[in-house]
This record gives structure tokens, sequence and C-alpha cells, in this order.
């Protein structure tokens, strides 16, 4: 005969009415025997008995069925439902005991079970002294249905949650509350809930977890970010206002250093005059160029630099920018050419913005190629809109440089950078007004190879095009 354990795997062969004593309850063996002799008569029959099995790990309650099958009489073996589900709920009850999670179940009504660390977690020694203390405090009046604990900017959350999984239209629960401690401190905790079954019962199952240092770091982080932005904000407005206030003296200063340089009143008793005149008016264009850059960077920064578009003739603009810096090209021994398609005749944007933009490429372009090479710009139709592009033929830039040249006051450096003096805002604010006006920035570039920067406006800005 064949025993069978309650997982279906054979245990061991042993012979009918023989060994298998030893594994039967003493009180149990006659009767089984009974049972036994009773299947053996009659292939047909079954037998099921209540007895007491010696198993590997001891006595056990279990349920047998003796059988016919092909091999002879078989012993199949299963626990004894109610002892296994007693097993099943001491295991289960040490598993949540020793869980350093907090586990709380509970209906609308109230707290139905927590374990030894949901204890912990409210700041008292035990679960025994935990009860007694939230048992004083509602006999007292002080707790409302069991919700005292949880700050009271959260409980519709909590309720809401636990009507939602008891009412069977919440699978799980995932939130964040806060509970109010023993000592009174509030911590914030972290909550997944399940409906659960209690003692015939719909209820609320949930495992919690401290998440307060979590908070503090988010808290922190927030106050961090916000006081970054406020001091962001207060530096560029510093830079706009100063930037206005020294751009009236600058100008009168240039203005009498121009009419001295230029000998409006009469000539200067001695040339040295004149060369120092000379160099303030330099220099004061400079230091008026480099505010005016701050000055729209700023504009840029707090988002008060406004377009005032209109319709502007492409060629015309680029003529104009051409214009302004032919004397600087022919002094670098650069040469300036332009390669406009006939198929373009006005763009919608803001022209003073667009000639920045162009006066920063070609300013570039003439500044960083040597004497003998060539500066081109070009307009061409593309697929996303049109692309104004200034190409080069000087020193180029690596990938790490053109990052640097595109970062605010990032400067280059190379032997011809150091040369010029610059804020190293150029295209930075360039970058910015290009996508000010829904329009992107690209710059082609390998050392020794020249750049291409390209500004590519898009359609919606295309005004007409020639027949």
């Amino acid at each position: 005969m064949r025993a069978v354990s309650e997982t279906g795997r054979l245990v061991e062969e042993i012979e009918a009415g023989t060994q298998i004593d030893r594994h039967i309850h003493p009180d149990e063996r006659d009767f089984f025997r009974c049972c036994l002799g009773f299947v053996a008569e009659a292939p047909e029959r079954e037998a099921a008995v209540e007895l007491r099995w010696k198993g590997r790990s001891g006595w056990v309650n279990a349920r047998a069925v003796l059988a016919h099958r092909p091999a002879g009489i078989c012993l199949q073996l299963t626990r004894d439902p109610a002892e296994l589900a007693r097993r099943n709920e001491q295991e289960l009850r040490l598993l949540i005991e020793g869980s350093e999670q907090g586990v709380i179940v509970r209906n609308n009504e109230r707290v139905l079970y927590t374990n030894e660390a949901f204890a912990r977690l409210m700041g008292f020694g035990s679960k025994a002294e935990m009860i007694a203390f939230f048992e004083s405090e509602k006999r007292a009046g002080r707790n409302d249905r069991d919700n005292g604990p949880v700050h009271p900017d959260d409980r519709a959350v909590v309720l809401e949650h636990m009507r939602r999984r008891i009412a069977g239209e919440e699978t799980v629960s995932h939130y964040e509350y806060r509970l109010r401690r023993h000592d009174g401190s509030y911590l914030w905790v972290e909550a997944r809930a399940a409906l659960a079954t209690w003692r015939g019962e719909p209820a609320s199952l949930s495992w919690v977890i401290d998440i307060s240092h979590r908070k503090r770091m988010e808290e922190e982080l927030i106050r961090s970010k916000e006081a970054a932005e406020i001091a962001n904000r207060a530096k560029t407005e510093f830079l706009a206002n100063m930037s206005h206030e020294l751009r009236t003296p600058l100008n009168a200063i240039i203005g009498f250093a121009e009419v001295i340089k230029d000998e409006l009143f009469g000539p200067i008793g001695t040339p040295k005059y004149a060369s120092y005149a000379r160099d303030i008016h330099a220099s004061g264009r400079h230091l008026l160029d480099l505010i005016n850059d701050i000055l729209d960077l700023s504009k840029l920064e707090v988002g008060k630099l406004e377009l005032r578009e209109e319709d502007v003739v492409l060629a015309r603009a680029i003529d104009e920018c051409v214009g302004l810096m032919r004397a600087r090209a022919d002094q670098s021994g650069v040469g300036l050419m332009i390669d406009v398609s006939g198929n373009l005749a006005k763009l919608n944007c803001d022209e003073r913005a667009l000639k920045q933009v162009l006066l920063n490429f070609l300013s570039n372009a003439v500044k960083f190629t040597p004497a003998g090479g060539t500066v081109t710009v070009r307009v061409r139709r593309v697929a996303d809109g049109v692309a104004v592009s200034v190409k080069d033929t000087g020193i180029g830039m690596s990938k790490a440089d053109i990052e640097v040249a595109l970062s605010p006051f990032g400067q280059v450096d190379s032997p011809v950078a150091r040369q010029h003096k610059g804020t190293g805002l150029g295209l930075p604010i360039s970058k910015q007004l290009i996508e000010l006006h829904g329009g992107k920035l690209t710059v082609d570039s390998k050392p020794g190879r020249g750049t291409t920067m390209t500004a590519t406006f898009p359609v919606s800005r295309i005004v007409s095009a020639a027949a």
C-alpha cells in the first residue's frame, strides 16, 4: 500500500496492516484497521477517517482516504482544515508582529487591530500602552471616532480612501498623511492599504511606514529652490536697474568724448588730448555695449522683453547689417558676401531683434576669421521655415566650445578669443531672441574648418514670397 502526503508526494512504500501502524496514533489504530479491511473486500469501496498521523514534524491531525488504485490500496492524507487554518494564522501573526512596518486594520467605526511596530511608530512603548491611552482619550471625549491621531487636514482623505476600499470602489490605496504621536508631534507616513475580511466583516488593512525624513528633505529642497529663484530675480532686477542707471552718464561721456575727438568747436591745442579723447570714446562705447548686453539678458530672463513685430524686408535688413560690418571686415582683411534666395520677400518679426542677431553672427564671424578668409550671409527656404545663416572660414569650435559659447558669460578660451573683449552674452541673447520668435538657433562648427550660425524662423513668420 502507498501512503501519500497532503501535497500528493509519495512518502514511502509500506505493507497493509503492518508498518503503517507506527504512523497512526495508538488510540486510533484498531479503527483504522477496520476501515482498511472494509475497503480491501471490494474494489469499489472507499473510506475516509479522521486520525492523528505521525509525520516528520510530529503528530498532526489529518484526514485519511483509503481507495483502490491500479497499484493497490492507496492511502491519501490531507491536513485537518481547522488545524491548517490555525497554523496559517500563527505564521501570519508572527510575520505581522515581527514586521518593522506598522500594520493597522479598521473599519468605518473603529480600529480592529494594530501591531507592535505601529505602536512604536506612534511613540508608545507597546501596543497595550497605546490601546489604553486611546481608550482613555475616547472615554474623555477627546478622540473623534478613532481619527484623533490623524491630522485634521488629512482626515477627509484618509476616511474617503477607507470608505472607497470597504465599498469595493478602490482595490488598493496608496497615499500619504500625518499622524500625531504620543508626545504631540506629527509625523508623515506613507500608507498602502487594501480591502480585507476581519472576522467575517469587510475591513481596511493598511501597511504604514514613516516618511518624515523624506518629507523634510522635500520641504528643504522646495525652500532652497524658492530662495534660489528669489535671489535670481533680485539679481536680474538689480542688473536691469543698474544698467539703466549707468547708461545715462555713459551716453554723456561718449557724447562729449566724440565732440572733443572730432574737434567740433575748434582744434585741440595738444594732439595728445585728441588721442585721449579717442580712447575715452572707444572705452565708453565698449562699456555701453556690455551694459546693453546685460540689460537685454536681464529682460529676457524675467520675460519683460516684448517683441515689436512688423513685416520686415529680409534682404534689406541683411544689406544694412552687412554695411555696418563692412568697415571692420575690410580692416581685418575678411571678405563679406551675401547669398539671398530670390523667392523670399518679407518676414514678420521684431526688426531690432533680427538685426541684433545678424550683427552678433557677423561680428563673431569677422572676429574669428583670419585675414584672407570669407564670411557669407545666406537665406534659404527650408521645410520648417526660413533659415538665415552666417558662414565663416575661421578658426571654428569644438562641441565643448559650442556649449561654452551658448552659455551666459561663457567665453571660449583660445589665443584669438583672448585678443577680443566681451561679455560672452552675444550668442545666449541671440538664442533667446530667436526662440522668442518661435525659431531655433543651430551651430555647426569644427576646429580649423569654420563655423555656421543659423537662425531658423518658423513658417508662420513668412509674410509673402516673390513670384
